[in-house]
Parts: structure tokens; sequence; C-alpha cells
């Protein structure tokens, strides 16, 4: 009996140092998962969100979301700079009481309108046929990094659009193979210094020990699906007062652009035309379907604080087409500047256009182009047409 009795304790003390095991070893795997957590600040027009983001099954993903609304910017300037600081503490905050842990490292997505894309024509030719390297390919870009312009910008991403070896061979993955020559065409995005000043002050000031700066329409580019058919195509990214125009070419941005006008002017345009407060206005426009066809008498109505508001369905349609018209005759000049942008698709994202029905043909008519809408996996408290995030998600976590 006595036997038993010890066999049970000694048998119980190995299974206590077993659970002993598996518990220091989830702590652990809980401390390297924490570590490998990436921070990244999305600077929208209308809000900045604050992501918390790591790799889940080789893809990136974002385990926890913080927003706050703020004044926005436009024209490469925010309009509150001053308000700045509390949105980033209270973002700060909330972040690090939901992930139990300080941060004091941070990813910032760089928008378009603090951006500028230079493109490059670099070539290489060596003494002897040679195979390729990944330090050959980094040497040419560092060695390429001089602009005109930089005491006013700094380099925040590179990379490129094609890669051409002997006998014109063009590729996107030269690495590994044998040429005595090289040429290739270089997309390089630049920040803004006063943009990457501001931030980094701050940022700096609120405990953040290390900032990194990418572009936010980089990383869109990436995540959009048609990179995988390997041709250039258009993002347009209409936000609420900004939108976004890039060009995705091979593994970069062949063009950047922006310009003050979206969602937000809409709802300025029938708060004027149809006499509504600018808050019943955005009511109004979350009802408008401009593929409908109505009776004079119809109208979209909603109820705010108790009252009925209504507002004439034809009317409003075509106040919110003209919008539309405008901001597609805005990006029909950017594109038509140069030849090589011209006969692209354009995937439109962004919550300032893309949640109208009907949008997208009146885009059509006036460029001539496909377009099609990009959007992502969403839950109940996001949008799908927030693409910026997962694109930063994307971009922040692949080596760059």
């Amino acid at each position: 009996m006595q036997y038993k009795f010890n066999l049970l304790i000694k048998l119980c003390a190995n299974l206590f140092d077993y659970i002993l095991v598996i518990l220091y070893n989830l702590s652990k795997l809980g401390v390297e998962l924490a570590n490998k957590i990436k921070y990244i600040l999305d600077i929208g027009s209308s809000s900045l969100r604050l992501l918390a983001t790591n790799i889940y099954s080789g893809k990136p993903r974002i385990i926890a979301e913080e927003t706050v609304l703020y004044d926005g910017y436009m024209d490469g300037e925010f309009l509150s700079p001053n308000q700045l600081d509390e949105v980033l503490i209270a973002l700060l905050q909330n972040m690090t009481n939901k992930m139990r842990k300080p941060i004091t490292k941070l990813i910032v997505g760089v928008p378009n309108d603090f951006c500028v894309c230079v493109c490059k024509r670099i070539s290489r030719r060596y003494t002897a046929i040679k195979k390729i390297t990944e330090q050959d390919l980094n040497n040419l870009y560092k060695s390429n990094m001089s602009f005109g312009d930089s005491e006013e910008y700094v380099v925040i991403n590179y990379s490129p659009m094609q890669y051409s070896l002997d006998d014109n061979i063009t590729t996107l993955e030269p690495i590994g193979k044998k040429t005595a020559s090289i040429m290739l065409d270089v997309s390089y995005i630049l920040a803004r210094k006063s943009f990457y000043d501001l931030m980094g002050e701050k940022l700096t000031g609120l405990g953040i020990k290390e900032i990194e700066f990418i572009s936010t329409s980089l990383g869109q580019a990436m995540k959009c699906e048609p990179k995988k058919q390997n041709k250039p195509f258009v993002i347009l990214d209409v936000g609420h007062i900004t939108t976004n125009v890039s060009v995705y070419k091979g593994e970069g941005l062949a063009l950047m652009s922006s310009f003050s006008m979206g969602g937000g002017h809409i709802s300025s345009d029938l708060m004027q035309l149809l006499n509504l407060s600018f808050k019943n206005a955005e009511l109004i426009k979350r009802k408008v379907i401009l593929t409908i066809e109505s009776n004079r008498n119809e109208h979209y109505e909603v109820c705010s604080k108790g009252n009925l508001i209504k507002a004439p369905i034809n009317m409003t349609n075509q106040i919110v087409k003209s919008r539309i018209e405008m901001i597609a005759k805005v990006v029909n000049n950017i594109l038509t500047q140069d030849n090589l942008f011209k006969d692209l698709d354009i995937y439109l994202t962004g919550d300032g256009l893309s949640n109208f029905k009907g949008a997208r043909n009146i885009i059509k008519e006036v460029t001539g182009l496909n377009v099609y809408e990009y959007k992502i996996p969403f839950d109940s408290s996001t949008s799908k047409y927030q693409t910026s995030k997962m694109g930063l998600a994307e971009l922040a976590n692949v080596a760059i």
C-alpha cells in the first residue's frame, strides 16, 4: 500500500514538473509573440488609426486597432498640428491598455500628401559575366540615393519596377541569374522632411524610442490582388477630404499624386444646395443610390434627433454625381499627363466614394478606364474600404 502511495506521489510530482515545463514554454512563446508585434500609425484625412499587427500562418494580420477622429490634412499640411498631441496620446494610451504593454517602437504610414515619388533608371556593366547577388542590388540602390532636394526629403522606401539583363531579358527576380550588365528601373519614395521631423518630435516626446516611416500607398498596392497579374494598375483612394492616385508597376510606384477633394466635399455640397446641416447631409449621403431612377416627388428620408429629414432623390443624386465627375476629371488629368499611365485599370478604394452604388460607372465614363472595387475582409467595427491599414500591415511585415 505504501509502495502504491509513493508511486502516486512520484507520478504527481512528475506531472507537476511536466505542467511547469509546458507553462514555461507557453510563457516563452507568449514573450516571443509579443516581441514580434508591430505597431503601425495609419494617418487618414479624417482619422488616425493605431494598429497592432503580427504574422499568422505566413500572412500579416491586425490583432488590435484604435481609432480617433481629428481635423485631418490638406495640401500637405495638417489643419490643426497642435491637435496631434492629444490624439496621439489617446491612441497610445488606449492601445497600451489593450495590449498591456508599453509601446516603444512605431511604424508611421506616410500618405501621398507628404511624399514624392522619384523614378530612376540605373545601369551597371561588370568586367565579366557574374551571378547577381542581393548585395549587388543593394549597392545599386544605395549608391543612387542622391536627390536635388535632399535637404527637404528623406528616403523611406525603394523598390524595383523592372530589371533588364543581357540580351534585353527583363525580370523582377534577377538574384542568381548570370549577366555582364544590369539595368533597373527603380522607384524611390521620399517623405517631406517637415513631416518626418514633426512626427518624429511628437512621438519621441511620447516615449517612442524607435520610429520607422513607410509609404501608405506602396503598402496598399502591394496588398491589392492585381499585383499578381504582373501588370501596372492604378490605386484610387478617395478619403474624406483627400484623394490619392498611385500607379503600381513591378514592385514599386511609378506615380504618386494627391489632391484635396473627397467624400466630405459631397457632404458639403448637399449641405449648401439642400439647406441641410453638415451632420444631416452626412446622413442623407449614406442613403444615396446613384443607379436608381425616381419620380419627382420621391425623397431620401432619415431621422435626426426625432426629426424626419427629407431630400429629393433626383436632385440629391445629381449633386453627388457632379462632385464624383469633378473628382474623376482630376484623376483623368493626372493619368493622361504621361502615356505610360493610359489604358490602366483603376481599383477604387477608400470610404469617400466606394460606398456609393454607381460611383465606379461615373469614373469609368469620365476616364474611359475600367474601374474595379478594391476591398478587404472586415468586421462590424471597420470598413471594407479601409485598405490602407491592411496595406501597411503587409509592407511593415516584409523586408524592404
